[in-house]
Parts: structure tokens; C-alpha cells; sequence
């Protein structure tokens, strides 16, 4: 995907991006939307088919430092896409940012799509690609599909959830020493922000600090 083989793709310093950026680098519910993330009880997501394709959007999905209380932000970008790209059809935009604290490191990546079928397609080839290379770990479903692993990607070794949220494909990792509940909340948070925005709402979710 060329697009993605730019600015974007070498400020996220991750292995992640050996696992969302394609060839370029080797049951439904329902529940309000808030700015509060649950806690640890079952969530039900809704599979949305509204379409995130304007970059200001992806943007403020993303989080931000507000919503990651002790962490540094760093190189939050988005990319543009036409939805021709050989190893990524039908998608729209995607979004990096990376944050770092007491040395763990965490980066957080969207790519929006034309419909949730496109993003399943997609979603299962990045899952193959991960589990190449890694271990599946246990972790609870986070948005419409989830998929989370362990291992090392791309010389980096880390924890990866890689999930689908409607039509968007959502991605964490961490890397420092293994802490995959705060992954668990750090994904879920990533997912409530794009449901926050496909809903027409400003993306306000946050960890829970408490």
C-alpha cells in the first residue's frame, strides 16, 4: 500500500506497522456512547456502517495526551488512501500516533474503510500476517472482532490487539514489560473514540485512571 510507506509508517517506530501496513512493510449490540470507559464487564459494540473518510476525523480519534494520563505523545499522522491499493482495497484513511512512559512504549493505529466487509478482509489478513510471528493471548472481544497476540514484530516484541470496529481496523501494541489488562483498557479506549465518531460526537474517551 504505498501510501502508507511514508511519514506515517517511520514515525511509528513499532512493529505494529509491520502488521497493519500491509505488503509496504513485509455478533452486534448496542450501548450508549460516552466518554467514560467501562470496566471490566462485557461490552457489546455496535457494527456501524458509517464510513470515517475525513482526515480531521481520524485525527481526533486517535487519542490524545488528555486521554493517556502519564504518557508522552509522539508523531500523530494521518495518511490518505484512494481504496485501489492492491493489499488495502476499499480503504479510506490511516492514523498513527505513539506514546511512551517509565519505558513502555504504546502505539495506536486506525484504518478506515468502505465497509465493514472490506475491513473484515483486511482485518484477517493482518491477523495472519501477526500470527506468523507470534502467540495468540486470551483477551476479551473489543469492538465487532478481536484478534491479540504476543510476540516479536519486526525486530520489536510486544503485546497486539488488532480488532475491527464497524468499518474501521484498529490496532495497539505495547512493548516494555508484558501488562496486557492495561492493553485490554487501551484498546477498548481506541474502540469507544471510533464509535464516538461515527456516531458524530467528539471522541472524548479515556483511560480509566482510577
Amino acid at each position: 500500500m504505498t501510501v502508507h510507506t511514508g511519514a506515517a509508517a517511520r514515525g511509528l517506530g513499532l512493529g505494529l506497522a509491520s502488521i497493519l501496513l500491509g505488503g509496504a512493510l513485509s455478533a452486534c449490540g448496542s450501548s450508549p456512547v460516552t466518554g467514560a470507559l467501562a470496566g471490566t464487564v462485557a461490552q457489546q459494540w455496535v457494527d456501524f456502517p458509517t464510513v470515517l473518510a475525513d482526515e480531521s476525523t481520524v485525527k481526533q480519534t486517535l487519542p490524545d495526551p488528555a486521554t493517556m494520563p502519564g504518557w508522552k505523545s509522539h508523531r500523530k499522522e494521518v495518511d490518505t488512501a484512494d481504496g485501489t491499493e492492491e493489499d488495502c482495497p476499499g480503504c479510506k484513511l490511516s492514523g498513527t500516533v505513539d506514546f511512551e512512559a517509565s519505558g513502555a512504549k504504546a502505539s495506536f493505529m486506525i484504518t478506515t474503510f468502505a465497509g465493514s466487509s472490506q475491513a473484515t478482509a483486511y482485518l484477517t489478513t493482518t491477523t495472519k500476517k501477526a500470527g506468523q510471528n507470534a502467540s495468540p493471548i486470551s483477551v476479551a472481544t473489543i469492538g465487532n472482532e478481536t484478534h491479540a497476540f504476543s510476540g516479536t514484530f519486526d525486530s520489536d516484541t510486544g503485546d497486539v490487539i488488532l480488532m475491527r470496529v464497524g468499518t474501521v481496523v484498529a490496532g495497539v501494541m505495547t512493548t516494555g514489560p508484558s501488562d496486557v489488562p492495561r492493553l485490554q483498557k487501551m484498546a477498548t479506549m481506541l474502540a469507544r473514540r471510533i464509535e464516538q465518531s461515527a456516531a458524530g460526537q467528539h471522541a472524548d474517551a479515556a483511560l480509566d485512571t482510577a
